[in-house]
């Protein structure tokens, strides 16, 4: 519609800002076409399929996910912070 809107001759004084408003169109619908290709792709079957306890397992699974790296990075950064320890070593 906005490129048939562009060589329409009495809006020539628009077309850069209808260009712009074309490309901002563009790039939403991108990201909505990703989000609804996550959407697919993920476990959830839809909003019939859920109920208190299936979000509950949902959240409480990404809560799991997030301490668990959250774990990793600790464990990482206490392996960087003393490395004259061996794995069997404890400090006095």
């Amino acid at each position: 519609m906005l490129a048939v809107a562009m060589a329409l001759p009495h809006m020539s004084d628009l077309k850069s800002q209808i260009s712009d408003l074309r490309s901002k169109a563009e790039s939403i619908s991108m990201q909505l076409g990703g989000w609804c290709q996550q959407l697919q792709n993920s476990d959830i079957k839809g909003p019939r399929h859920l109920n208190d306890a299936v979000r509950e397992a949902t959240n409480r699974r990404a809560r799991q996910g997030s301490f668990l790296e959250e774990i990793k990075r600790v464990a990482a950064e206490g392996r960087r912070e003393s490395p004259g320890l061996s794995s069997g070593e404890h400090k006095s």
